[in-house]
């Protein structure tokens, strides 16, 4: 065979398997880029959790006032009205030496002309005082400050505070309730990818939100975190944002 025949059968051969050739490589550049983006691709999921609190501690501020035109008297109704509010606190629990008691404010209140315009002449001195009881004993705090408007009867002008409830252990439960709202979000990832069809690879990255500390049964949340001091049961909520490689 010349060799102008065998450049021709070479060129044949070539010619039919070049097509073959091009298909196969198309393929395998496929593949290889499909793994590639299967190992970039991630998936980002929320996880919760929530935990059932009761106020460990209570605050509870009551004020007095006392109006006299002469400022002696004035204080001594004052001192009256303390007493009979220590008498009452006593009674519920809280001796004298359990109970803060703030200087007393005095205001003067001068009298008015008939146009509206204050003189220099005192209508009355307004003395006030307030007392304030902070007590582990959160139902005897509650239960007092909210018998406290019987005094009110016996002529004493008193002002009573929501008492304030606080859960004393927040920093050691903030600590547990991330950890329960990373397990949830890990167990999320997972039976989201699983169910795909996919696996799930190592967290690359995630982020603590902020904590909800609600009355019980509340839905209130807010972004800068809520942080309920009205209601003795409470409920904290955790949630965190964790992303996760897919393999």
């Amino acid at each position: 065979m010349s060799s102008v025949r065998i450049g021709v059968v070479w060129l044949i051969i070539f010619g039919l398997t070049l097509p073959a050739a091009v298909v196969l490589s198309t393929q395998l550049a496929r593949r290889s880029f499909e793994k590639v983006q299967l190992r970039t691709q991630t998936i980002s999921v929320k996880g919760y959790a929530e935990h059932d609190i009761t106020s460990d501690r209570a605050n509870w501020t009551a004020t007095i006032v006392q109006r006299d035109p002469q400022l002696a008297a004035a204080y001594s109704k004052l001192e009256d009205s303390r007493n009979a509010l220590l008498k009452y606190l006593d009674g519920k629990g809280f001796p004298s030496d359990k109970v803060e008691i703030a200087p007393a404010g005095v205001e003067i209140v001068y009298k008015r002309d008939e146009k509206g315009n204050r003189t220099n002449a005192i209508e009355y001195y307004a003395l006030s005082q307030a007392l304030e009881i902070s007590s582990a004993e959160v139902q005897k705090v509650a239960k007092a400050a909210r018998e406290s408007s019987a005094l009110i009867k016996d002529g004493i002008e008193l002002t009573s505070q929501p008492p304030q409830y606080i859960y004393t252990q927040l920093n050691q439960l903030k600590l547990q309730m991330l950890g329960d709202a990373s397990d949830n979000a890990h167990e999320r990832a997972k039976l989201l990818v699983e169910h795909g069809g996919g696996k799930l690879g190592p967290m690359r990255a995630g982020s603590q939100g902020v904590f909800q500390i609600t009355p019980a049964f509340s839905t209130e949340v807010s972004g800068s975190g809520e942080n309920d001091t009205t209601s003795i049961q409470k409920v904290i909520k955790a949630v965190v944002t964790q992303e996760y490689a897919i393999e």
